[in-house]
């Protein structure tokens, strides 16, 4: 089976709609981040099939989601998810931030090869991120714990943003930790084809 058809089949499994364009896109991307991986390690996952389930597939299963205009993905590192996003949501703006040069540098240069021009690139620290209180959707999967993710991103959604944060299993214990700042909207099991371990998203809002 080509990539296409791989893409294709989970995105049709997840109940995703991609058009031909999108997936060629898709499959695109994923050349770039195979080759640019083997020069710059941009992630740990060096065999494609499983970059196509634990990468891409992993960042479609989001698209539900993001039913907002301006998202912002903390902690980018090679576009995921939201570069996958931006290619499957042309008319949304996204921002991808990464403190990693060499991860910034690798999306610029997807952005210029593959015309994607719904896309900012921020080479910065999120606190010094200026466009705060911006945000429809704040997405990350990037963060060590829901407590990180809010103390280092809490000013970035907007009065009715929303917080998305993509984990493993349910994480109970980090929702217990949570600060009073933020409510937790929903838990919600995202199911990936191909992926045999349990992955949810947590959406979470500021409170007052």
């Amino acid at each position: 089976m080509t990539h296409f058809d791989t893409i294709q089949k989970g995105a049709q499994q997840m109940g995703a709609t991609l058009s031909e364009e999108t997936i060629q896109t898709l499959v695109r991307y994923l050349a770039m981040l195979e080759k640019w991986n083997k020069a710059y390690n941009l992630t740990a996952i060096r065999d494609v099939e499983q970059m196509i389930s634990l990468h891409l597939l992993d960042s479609l299963a989001t698209l539900p989601f993001i039913t907002g205009q301006k998202i912002i993905d903390v902690g980018t590192g090679p576009g995921l998810p939201g570069m996958v996003l931006a290619i499957c949501y042309p008319e949304k703006e996204f921002t991808l931030l990464d403190s990693n040069g060499k991860k910034t540098r690798f999306l610029t240069q997807v952005k210029m090869e593959l015309g994607i021009d719904n896309v900012t690139v921020a080479n910065e620290r999120v606190e010094k991120h200026a466009h705060q209180g911006e945000y429809d959707h704040v997405i990350s999967r990037a963060f060590a714990s829901l407590v990180d993710m809010i103390t280092w991103t809490l000013p970035l959604p907007n009065n009715t943003g929303n917080f998305l944060a993509m984990k493993g299993v349910y994480p109970h214990d980090e929702i217990t930790a949570l600060p009073d700042a933020v409510s937790v909207d929903s838990v919600s099991p995202l199911s990936v084809p191909t992926i045999h371990a349990e992955r949810h998203l947590v959406v979470m809002t500021r409170k007052g």
